[in-house]
């Protein structure tokens, strides 16, 4: 039997139906005292040009990078180990029911909501109700580094609303009506403990008002066709990384089980997976 057979069915039906689950131990792969020591290294090597930035009103960059919260990006590009982590195999097999064979991750991200600052984003979903008929378009984990409480500017979902065809009411439900959203859960959780959700319920962060920072490393999947390296050159180390099929896929760069008409053409195939690109009709 595997170690990380994937969704139990309790799981699948409340990822289907409330649109997430909590796994705890997420990060038992990879040991969280190790984990924390990497964040905290980026963090230390980035927090200077952060501040600057935020200092001279030029910072930029999603997940509310700014003030009151720190975003570093790309990580997997930077340390093998979120690298190892955005392909965590006690997600793997739940990310490839979700998404199907083909799923690639699109990118590692390390987040700190800084102690005593006001909430970083506002009610949304990442995008409009788009859907697939078999597929879920992108999903994302956020580990928690930290045991978190609901004072710590928890991430906040409202369950069952990734079925919604509509968005968020976001100009009733922002500034002091932040937390009057109706049916908001504030996600809390142990250290190494993680939640799977989809990016269409309903989700925000909330204020911090502890002396504690709520540190976060994100990762997002999405099905292989959608293209998530663009026209960008890939850097060297991750096509140095990606040293079998499966994880060239995983990446991005050539297809397994999608069509070879979505691989990248300025990356050489590995051997063995120009054998399986030759066999293919697309």
């Amino acid at each position: 039997m595997d170690k990380y057979p994937g969704f139990t069915k309790q799981q699948r039906e409340q990822f289907h139906e409330e649109g997430y689950i909590i796994v705890e131990d997420a990060l038992e792969p990879f040991g969280l005292d190790n984990v924390v020591r990497a964040w905290e290294r980026i963090q230390a090597e980035d927090e200077p040009g952060w501040k600057q930035a935020v200092a001279d009103g030029t910072v930029s960059g999603g997940y509310g990078n700014g003030p009151n919260a720190h975003t570093m990006s790309a990580v997997h590009k930077r340390d093998k180990l979120f690298f190892d982590i955005g392909g965590n195999p006690v997600f793997r097999p739940m990310v490839e029911d979700l998404h199907g064979k083909d799923v690639q991750c699109v990118g590692v991200t390390n987040h700190c909501h800084h102690g005593w600052t006001a909430a970083h984003t506002a009610w949304h979903r990442d995008w409009p109700a788009w859907t697939h008929p078999e597929w879920i378009i992108k999903s994302k984990i956020f580990y928690f580094l930290d045991d978190q409480d609901e004072e710590m500017g928890c991430f906040s979902i409202v369950p069952g609303t990734h079925n919604n065809p509509e968005g968020p009411e976001k100009e009733k439900y922002s500034g002091e009506n932040l937390e009057k959203m109706p049916g908001m859960l504030k996600v809390t959780g142990k250290a190494g403990s993680a939640i799977l959700w989809n990016v269409l319920l309903y989700h925000a962060g909330t204020a911090n008002t502890t002396d504690r920072d709520r540190r976060i490393i994100i990762t997002s999947y999405m099905p292989f066709w959608v293209k998530s390296w663009t026209s960008k050159p890939i850097p060297q180390n991750i096509i140095d990384w990606t040293d079998t099929p499966d994880l060239r896929q995983f990446w991005g760069i050539h297809a397994v089980d999608g069509r070879a008409s979505y691989d990248r053409t300025d990356v050489p195939y590995l051997p063995e997976h120009e054998e399986i690109t030759r066999a293919k009709k697309f």
